[in-house]
């Protein structure tokens, strides 16, 4: 397996910090930063999402620790070949608009890395800036 990490560029939010990470610790609204023209199936419940990668493979994503308004993490569950965390990081004050961040970290099967790695990329980078451009109301 090979070992890897993703970063999106960092991007300046619309919203205030504590409205997106309130936001993105709801997987109802998980699938509003997913490119759809690549995701497909969605589902949730309160503690997980499900869905797929058109073409690809279905996935199963969890959270496993949230710091308030600086860091969510989401690992990704049931894939033999193919294991990641996702982090959605906040940098700034939680009432103040600030910037954000997605990190990827993977461990693949390095002929998988290959293909999957631009994908991938394209993936943490279109998450980030779906993410900033959210407007939320304040809470």
């Amino acid at each position: 397996m090979a070992e890897f990490t993703i970063i999106s560029e960092t991007k300046t939010t619309r919203s205030a910090i504590k409205d997106l990470y309130d936001f993105l610790s709801d997987f109802k609204n998980f699938a509003s930063i997913l490119p759809e023209d690549k995701v497909e199936n969605f589902t949730y419940t309160a503690d997980s999402c499900n869905f797929t990668i058109r073409g690809i493979t279905a996935l199963t994503i969890k959270q496993i620790s949230k710091t308030p308004y600086s860091s969510i993490k989401f690992q990704s569950e049931g894939l033999a070949k193919f294991n990641f965390i996702l982090e959605a990081k906040f940098v700034g004050e939680a009432e103040k608009e600030g910037q954000c961040q997605i990190e990827l970290f993977a461990d693949m099967n390095p002929f998988i890395k290959v293909m999957a790695e631009k994908p991938l990329k394209g993936l943490v980078d279109t998450m980030a800036v779906r993410l900033s451009e959210l407007q939320l109301p304040k809470a």
